[in-house]
């Protein structure tokens, strides 16, 4: 019998000034000592059981991220607790799966299993009554600062926070007592709250980094960090002495388009993490410093994600701000034009924009980084008859497909050109391009035009080879003012231009339904990947004698996810997405 009492313990005198006072101990027993236990125990609980039910709270508190510094760079609160209604959720969820008994993890025989993995640890607490008696279920994690990865640098260890949540300070602060027992640990006091730290066995890391951990427990939160300093900005953050994110208006109103109740919330604030790449750059690669800014400009500034149990899917649904207006939703067309059967299908608003942009900033940083000379990638620019970027540059709305049918797999490209003069000329380029390959020693290739009710369809045949699968052998792409087709196989190109709207992905009202739950038409980007589909399509591949263990001990876990989707939408200079996983 697991008793829920907690052994009392005579708590350690609170230091009543700002003077560090000592815990001396007859030798150390940890590298990183004490209070990182505590840490451990409450990560464990997340890796071993994912998201379970702690205990009911109320959903949509902040209270964590008033304690992260403003400017952090990446922030992740998960509620263990199941906030609102995602303990029915969970258990609607979990019921999908036949092989996992839910209630293992939703009830009280949780605290027995995370006993037995507790137990195991060398520090030998107990879960159920050193851990549970006051942790509330909330676990949160900030990177403050986010290291320089450049060789030698003197930062490389992240600034990290890890804020367990707290609903009994008293206990708490018994079984931090009881863990730092036997350790060397420091104590100071900052605006009245008692900081503990620890410094590892070794002075300083390989970086120079002092190995050290520091913790305090308040009201609501044990604050651990890697630093005193860390946990004392902590602490001014959640009085208001220095900002903090719960704060900042970028976050509070990311938070307000998310639903209250969900079992994780993150940000990340982009042009933070840009900003130390780019300082990264500036002192090791200045020409790339550069380009990288330019790409920075165009990336969103700071986004916030949340993510939420609906009994037959899990949901994460994500916002940010871009630096710039974005381009309006727009209802594409292109799902009309793809096949029924398509398992993988993507599209987006002028791709070739975007992907010429990045050729560009991707070939200024090869050059600028002297693995590649501006000289080497000028004579590949010449010999395939224009700039990189130009290759894709005549995309407008664009979708990359993949599908399986009868056992032939498929890849496409379905395009509306911006330039289709140009398409023609840069696609014969590279056909050239292949044929010449081919003449010099590559694989050989077979050109040929074929009429298609008055449209050319050109194939590219490949020699076949052990190398190749039959199914990439051949290549088509056909060109009109209207659409560009490129697909691998032999009826890919044929199917798209002689597709009848009754036929196609969009007309599918499964395609449809999913794609309402994610918001639907018009958007600014769409995606579905048919999980269902691809596990029919790959069983038989699978060999005779994997087939038992396949049925008996995969199928079973791999056969409820049903299909993920996914639709961004604009708003200005905010950008929405919701992607879900769906079980059956």
């Amino acid at each position: 019998m697991i008793s829920d009492s907690v052994p009392a313990q005579a708590p350690e005198p609170e230091p009543t000034g700002g003077t560090p006072s000592i815990t001396p101990a007859p030798r150390p027993r940890w590298l990183i000592p004490g209070a990182a236990t505590v840490v451990v125990l409450a990560v464990a609980i997340g890796l071993i059981v994912g998201l379970t039910l702690i205990a009911r709270r109320p959903g949509g508190a902040i209270g964590a991220a008033s304690y992260v510094p403003a400017d952090s760079a990446i922030y992740y609160e998960l509620r263990l607790d199941l906030p609102g209604d995602q303990r029915a959720a969970l258990r609607a969820f979990l019921g999908h799966f036949p092989l996992l008994e839910g209630d293992k993890y939703l009830t009280d025989q949780l605290d027995e299993q995370l006993d037995k993995m507790t137990t195991a640890l060398p520090s030998g607490y107990r879960y159920s009554t050193d851990v549970k008696p006051w942790f509330d279920g909330k676990l949160a994690f900030a990177f403050v600062r986010y290291p320089s990865m450049l060789s030698g640098a003197t930062t490389a260890v992240p600034d990290v926070l890890v804020l367990a949540g707290v609903k009994d300070a008293a206990a708490a602060t018994t079984f931090i007592d009881r863990v730092r027992t036997g350790a060397t640990v420091t104590s100071t006091s900052h605006a009245g709250v008692t900081i503990w730290s620890a410094t590892g066995g070794t002075t300083e890391t390989t970086a120079g980094i002092p190995q050290q951990f520091a913790w305090a427990i308040t009201a609501d939160q044990v604050v651990a960090g890697t630093s005193t300093d860390l946990v004392s900005k902590a602490l001014d953050s959640h009085s208001g002495a220095q900002p903090s994110l719960a704060s900042r208006d970028e976050f509070t109103a990311g938070l307000s388009r998310l639903p209250a109740d969900r079992v994780l919330t993150a940000s990340v604030d982009t042009k933070a993490l840009f900003a130390q790449i780019q300082t990264d750059f500036a002192s090791a690669q200045p020409s790339a410093a550069a380009i990288l800014s330019q790409l920075a400009a165009q990336s969103p500034t700071f986004g916030v994600t949340g993510a939420r149990f609906e009994n037959d899917r899990f949901v994460m649904d994500s916002g940010a701000t871009l630096p710039a207006a974005a381009a309006a939703n727009t209802d594409r067309g292109l799902a009309a034009e793809t096949p029924e059967d398509a398992i993988f299908f993507a599209d987006g608003p002028s791709v070739g924009k975007g992907l010429a942009n990045g050729v560009t900033y991707l070939k200024g940083i090869l050059a600028a980084s002297g693995g590649i000379r501006t000289q080497q990638l000028d004579q590949v620019e010449s010999a395939l008859g224009g700039d990189f970027g130009s290759f894709v540059s005549w995309m407008g709305d664009t979708a990359l497909v993949a599908g399986d049918t009868k056992g032939a797999p498929w890849v496409g490209l379905i395009s509306k050109p911006t330039d289709a003069q140009a398409a023609r000329s840069k696609l014969l380029q590279l056909q050239s391009l292949l044929q010449l390959a081919g003449a010099n020693g590559g694989p050989r290739v077979q050109v040929s035009q074929a009429d298609h009710a008055g449209t050319s369809i050109t194939t590219i045949q490949f020699e076949a080879s052990n190398d190749m699968p039959a199914w990439v052998s051949t290549l088509q792409y056909a060109v009109t003012d209207q659409r560009v087709v490129i697909g691998s196989g032999s009826s890919f190109v044929a199917s798209v231009l002689d597709m009848q709207s009754g036929n196609s992905l969009a007309a599918s009202l499964r395609f449809r339904t999913a794609l309402d739950g994610v918001g639907g038409s018009p958007n600014a980007g769409e995606f579905w990947f048919d999980l269902t589909a691809l596990r029919t399509a790959l069983e038989p591949l699978l060999p005779a004698e994997g087939q038992q263990v396949y049925q008996t001990s995969v199928k079973p876990w791999v056969a409820p996810f049903d299909y993920m989707v996914a639709a961004n939408k604009t708003d200005g200079q905010q950008v929405e997405s919701r992607i879900a996983i769906v079980v059956k």
